[in-house]
């Protein structure tokens, strides 16, 4: 009787090990599409799948297809749930980031950020065709509008980011008129902290530059929110990252 009672608990606890097994996840939590600029508008979301054969995958939107290609012109999120043949379950999220790049009278032309080589300092935007995008994507040169300077007018406070856009280090540079305590931080497009750059008072007129570097950006991500909450106030800036 003791044997067979420690059989099956055993084949219960190996049962239970087994559906524990199945996962799901995609390569990245972010990815980018460039609204305006047709060969970057759409992505493919592949997410890698274990589990016993056969399995399931559940997209939010009800499709149940292995992958599943958007095109979206707005920000959101697509959630993926897998079943395998053992009734296990794992659920995975991507955010998909969308950049719209149309510029022009019509709309039919493409914002590009350019990034003059060893001068990145001196980025600005151009609106070109999309003929054009290729050859500025190849000299490091990035889609959409360059990030503008983060200003609260309201209560005086300021920050810049340079270059903006980023390759290997930006420089944080955070003003404000007022004496207060200002926290600094590094978030992804979902709105989760990176890394907190400043956390610290600051004195009125007297501006104080933090190094960002991009060994602490996770990869897979082109763009990040630098976000100074001050006593009342609250400023944020994007910044672009070269490839």
């Amino acid at each position: 009787m003791r044997t067979r009672l420690t059989t099956c608990l055993l084949l219960l606890i190996t049962t239970v090990s087994l559906r524990a097994q199945c996962t799901v996840g995609f390569p990245v939590d972010t990815t980018t599409l460039y609204w305006g600029y047709d060969p970057l508008a759409c992505t493919t979301l592949t997410p890698v799948v274990t589990g016993a054969q056969p399995t399931q995958l559940v997209w939010n939107n009800g499709n149940t297809s292995p992958s599943l290609t958007v095109c979206d012109t707005l920000s959101t999120w697509y959630h993926v749930t897998l079943t395998d043949d053992t009734a296990c379950t794992a659920t995975d999220s991507v955010f998909v980031q969308v950049v719209d790049v149309r510029c022009g009278n019509n709309l039919q032309k493409v914002a590009v950020c350019h990034i003059p080589p060893g001068n990145p300092a001196n980025a600005h935007t151009i609106c070109i065709s999309a003929n054009g995008v290729p050859a500025h994507l190849a000299h490091g040169c990035q889609l959409g509008a360059c990030a503008v300077e983060a200003d609260s007018t309201a209560s005086g406070m300021r920050m810049t980011v340079t270059p903006n856009p980023m390759g290997q280090e930006s420089n944080v540079t955070i003003q404000s008129n007022t004496d207060q305590r200002v926290r600094v931080r590094a978030m992804d497009p979902m709105g989760r902290v990176l890394f907190t750059l400043l956390d610290a008072g600051v004195t009125a007129a007297s501006p104080q530059t933090l190094l960002m570097e991009r060994m602490n950006i996770p990869p897979g991500l082109s763009m990040v929110w630098i976000v100074a909450d001050g006593d009342a106030e609250r400023v944020v800036a994007p910044v672009m990252l070269v490839r």
